[in-house]
């Protein structure tokens, strides 16, 4: 009787330690799933957050030429018209944001996030151009008409816009990093400026 029970008690302890580890390890493992998940899930974010506008300026330039004292007899004219296309995108590069994954204490740190990055992609086209025999465009002038277009151009940006569009984008993505900590009993420990935002909509 008494080895019998020993054996039991023996057998228990085992069977005891045995299930310890196996809850561990499944523990570990369902962590280490977790983090795979949520990590590939970031990276999928990873591309820019654009905001878009297009915008189109038609540019003329006009000069004359004439000998002094005889400009109101004759001059030699020349003009110039330029289409000037642009695209704007206002972006931020989620690629360079600062995320770390703490599988043990199922927590996700973001600390830095890259500031919007706004940047123009003019396109211009000379459909119209008329000149003298005695006023020709120069290469240099035509280059130096072409930058006053697109400056032209881009003083239409609305950059204000843009960039309230490119943030909106932003919490959106965030919001999803949110979401997803959510439904695997994750936390999220933000350090950014966009915290008290985020934390109002998981409210």
């Amino acid at each position: 009787m008494k080895k019998t029970g020993l054996i039991s008690i023996i057998a228990f302890i085992l069977g005891s330690i045995l299930t310890i580890w196996g809850v561990k390890s499944c523990e570990k493992k369902t962590y280490s799933e977790d983090s795979r998940v949520i990590a590939y899930q970031i990276n999928k974010m990873n591309k820019m957050v654009v905001a878009e506008q297009s915008l189109s300026e038609i540019y003329t330039h006009t000069s004359k030429k004439s000998l002094p004292g005889l400009g109101s007899i004759y001059s030699a004219d020349k003009k110039v018209t330029m289409l000037v296309n642009g695209k704007v995108q206002a972006s931020y590069d989620l690629s360079k944001m600062e995320v770390e994954l703490d599988s043990v204490n199922k927590k996700i740190l973001i600390k830095s996030i890259p500031e919007v990055d706004l940047k123009v992609f003019p396109d211009v086209d000379f459909y119209d151009m008329d000149q003298s025999v005695f006023n020709k465009f120069e290469k240099s002038e035509l280059n130096e008409i072409k930058k006053r277009g697109i400056a032209k151009m881009e003083e239409k940006i609305d950059r204000n816009k843009l960039k309230t569009e490119a943030h909106q984008q932003l919490i959106q993505n965030l919001s999803d990093i949110y979401q997803i900590a959510k439904i695997y009993g994750w936390e999220v420990e933000d350090k950014t400026i966009y915290a008290t935002e985020l934390k109002k909509i998981f409210l």
